[in-house]
């Protein structure tokens, strides 16, 4: 039956049949009667393919109770105009019509006036329009005739009449979809021209044009050979009907059914009034051989009809199946944007002239703020907003990771496009926002081509486009260098973790007491080390923790990170048990670190498997409001209740220093060496050191000095009571192997 053009589940059960549609059912019924064929063997008429009762029941199934009006006028008119052998075969056709239109409707409901070619509705379709129909039709027909026409023959199980049951049903299977789709042309030719859109993109995205000419060729060599009267060769017989069934599946499978089926119809058209082209009653030596010849050839057009119905059907739930499962593979799930897949897939196919990356960061916050849905929503409807901008100049695409990525088939005016996006505004519930937008574009094909590597540098530069405040233009000579470092530190991070192989350096933490007399003999320590780590690529290139720490921070590495310095420098302590068996070591802790609930067991294992003292280990932690933390506090103290020191790194740059200084118990006090550095020149910076060195006093803490560049700052912060100097006038980091402990 002939496929649904669109989503017609807007049902029709309102519409009106407006006189341009009757006067269609006239005219169609007229050459319906013209095109019927019929003879008349052993004084019964057997018709052949006959339209009139599949426009009847089409006519039905779109207007159902509106239609009864016009098929009123229809049957005075016959009943008029034609004789009463005519009337009768009429009378039999509506009232079959209109019974298997009612049994149809009863067990179909609303839904039973949608196109044909729904796969759910063919069953009942099939039983009751075709079935049902065509037996009250053959059953009436011989009622009233019997009635009417007393010399008829009442006989109703006859070959003839199994004949005429099967062109019936051959008529209804194929002729209803048929009238059904040229009465709704009638009545809406706008879905008339959307019904051959879908035949030519059906037809355009079916075979190569060769595979085409050479079905309609082979289906014009058969139909010559069935409707020719040339019998003194065999492929001039119902033989060559055999070769009907795989041609018309070919062209439903591959072509589509909804330019099948109309074909078809018209096949049948020409088997039925041209019968005598492959089966001729002057070839045949008595009524019966001809009977028996009719009704094979009937059987064998029916099933044909039947299996390419059924193959059409089903052929178009699975190319829709297929379509929707494209789909889902090109769309993204939450948004229903089109993915990054369909971006590479479409570059493929298409050229385009400039590949656009619109990204907003501040998405982010606001979806821990309205949730996860905000986020779609704003998508979508910037997404709506920017394909309006482009009057259809564009294909936009969503990727998470990234934003929206436009594909421009023509470069827009970029400054105007960008002020516009600014001029965006998004309605969540209550509020109205504008969100800053960065906007990267690029019209280098190469780069275009090179899709992974335009993304990464389109990303970056989007960002670097929010802080400016102005759209940038990507080409190849922009360096990536950044990008790909930031893929290569991450990966030799995780490397260096996973084999515990961080490049571990020492740098010397003196006291003042050496430095001021360094040939006097000290009691307790004069020196230990604190531990910094570096990165080493396979080039041998160092990279600092300025650079890898924040990617570690990022991608949450940070805890596993120092349990692998701590366990890294209990194992070069381990090997120095005799030659250096009271090494000092300070080792910085992250407070992502302490807010681990399994750090402190960590730590004690450590303790225990490298037979470390914990008095040999100092803890430090940045000065911030996580050492506030219930959690923090509860690990600082038992690092202190085993023996290790605790002491506050980087002290004085964090919010209410002083406050958190009298709270807090700590061994250790290390001033941050921006107050160091400043100290001989700046009179803030040196009273800041001195009320940082009271302060500590009064909680008997020692005092850590960074950044001592020189012997000036270094004699005047021993004058202070500084008790330890730490800089690269003290000693520079080495890697720990060769520090002098």
């Amino acid at each position: 039956m002939l496929l649904a053009v669109a989503k017609d589940d807007i049902f029709l059960k309102r519409m009106k049949i407006p006189i341009f549609s009757g006067i269609a059912f006239f005219l169609f019924q007229f050459l319906a009667e013209f095109l019927t064929a019929q003879e008349h063997i052993a004084d019964v008429t057997i018709r052949f393919y006959d339209l009139t009762l599949p426009l009847i029941s089409a006519l039905l199934v779109l207007y159902r109770t509106k239609a009864l009006p016009i098929l009123g006028l229809f049957f005075l008119y016959s009943f008029f105009c034609h004789p009463l052998a005519a009337t009768l075969v009429l009378s039999s056709q509506l009232l079959a019509a209109l019974i298997s239109q009612v049994l149809y409707y009863w067990n179909t409901g609303k839904r039973s006036t949608v196109s044909f070619g729904r796969s759910k509705l063919t069953p009942q379709r099939i039983g009751w329009l075709v079935c049902c129909n065509s037996l009250l039709y053959v059953l009436f027909h011989k009622c009233l005739q019997a009635h009417f026409d007393p010399a008829s023959t009442t006989e109703i199980f006859t070959v003839q009449t199994l004949i005429n049951l099967q062109w019936m049903m051959n008529s209804c299977i194929t002729g209803i979809p048929f009238c059904y789709l040229v009465l709704r042309i009638c009545h809406k030719p706008s879905w008339g021209l959307q019904y051959l859109r879908h035949v030519k993109a059906t037809v355009k995205s079916g075979p190569p044009t060769l595979y085409l000419a050479g079905w309609g060729f082979l289906l014009l060599v058969i139909m010559y050979c069935l409707i020719s009267e040339n019998l003194n060769t065999l492929l001039f017989t119902d033989y060559s009907l055999l070769w009907l069934l795989p041609v018309m599946l070919w062209g439903t499978v591959r072509i589509g059914h909804a330019l099948v089926a109309p074909l078809w119809v018209i096949i049948l058209m020409l088997l039925g009034n041209y019968i005598d082209g492959y089966i001729s009653i002057a070839n045949t030596l008595t009524d019966a051989n001809h009977l028996h010849s009719l009704i094979i050839s009937s059987t064998t057009i029916f099933i044909f009809s039947l299996t390419i119905v059924g193959t059409g059907v089903m052929s178009a739930r699975n190319l829709k199946y297929t379509q929707h499962i494209s789909r889902l593979y090109r769309s993204e799930p939450h948004t229903g944007l089109l993915n990054f897949q369909a971006l590479s897939m479409d570059l493929d196919k298409h050229s385009a002239e400039a590949l656009c990356l619109i990204r907003c960061p501040e998405l982010n916050e606001l979806e821990q703020t309205y949730g996860v849905e905000f986020r779609f929503e704003f998508v979508k409807a910037l997404s709506f907003y920017i394909t309006k901008l482009l009057h259809c100049s564009g294909q936009i695409y969503y990727s998470p990771g990234h934003g929206l990525i436009v594909r421009l088939n023509t470069l827009p005016n970029i400054p105007v496009f960008y002020q516009s996006l600014r001029d965006f505004r998004f309605q969540w519930k209550e509020a109205i926002l504008g969100l800053n937008c960065g906007v990267a574009y690029t019209c280098e094909k190469s780069l275009i081509r090179n899709l992974s590597a335009a993304i990464k540098q389109l990303n970056i530069n989007s960002y670097i486009s929010l802080m400016h405040g102005r759209p940038l233009s990507l080409s190849p000579t922009v360096p990536g260098d950044n990008i790909v470092e930031s893929g290569i530190i991450r990966d030799v991070l995780q490397q260096a973790i996973d084999r515990k192989s961080l490049m571990l350096m020492a740098q010397p933490i003196v006291s003042t007491m050496l430095t001021a007399q360094p040939v006097m003999s000290l009691r307790g320590k004069v020196h230990y080390h604190e531990i910094l780590i570096r990165l080493k690529t396979a080039e041998d290139k160092l990279i600092f923790p300025d650079t890898f720490l924040p990617l570690a921070r990022k991608g949450g590495l940070l805890p596993a990170l120092d349990i692998t310095v701590i366990e890294q420098t209990f194992r070069f302590m381990q090997t120095r048990k005799d030659s250096d068996p009271d090494c000092h070591f300070s080792i910085n802790l992250t407070p992502e670190s302490l807010n681990q609930t399994d750090f402190l067991d960590n730590i004690t294992t450590l303790f225990k498997k490298y037979n470390i003292a914990p008095c040999r280990i100092i803890f430090e932690i940045i000065e911030s409001e996580f050492i506030d933390n219930d959690n923090v506090s509860d690990v600082l103290r038992t690092l202190r209740n085993a023996g290790s020191k605790i002491a506050i790194d980087d002290f004085g740059t964090g919010a209410s220093s002083y406050e958190r200084l009298r709270l807090l118990n700590a061994d250790i006090l290390k001033i941050d060496g921006s107050f160091i550095k400043n100290i001989i020149d700046d009179p803030f910076s040196y009273c800041a050191v001195k009320s940082f060195c009271e302060m500590a006093k009064l909680k008997n803490m020692e005092i850590v000095a960074e950044f001592v560049e020189n012997e000036e700052i270094a004699l005047k912060l021993a004058e202070m009571g500084i008790d330890w100097l730490q800089g690269y006038h003290i000693g520079k980091p080495v890697p720990v192997e060769l520090a002098e402990l």
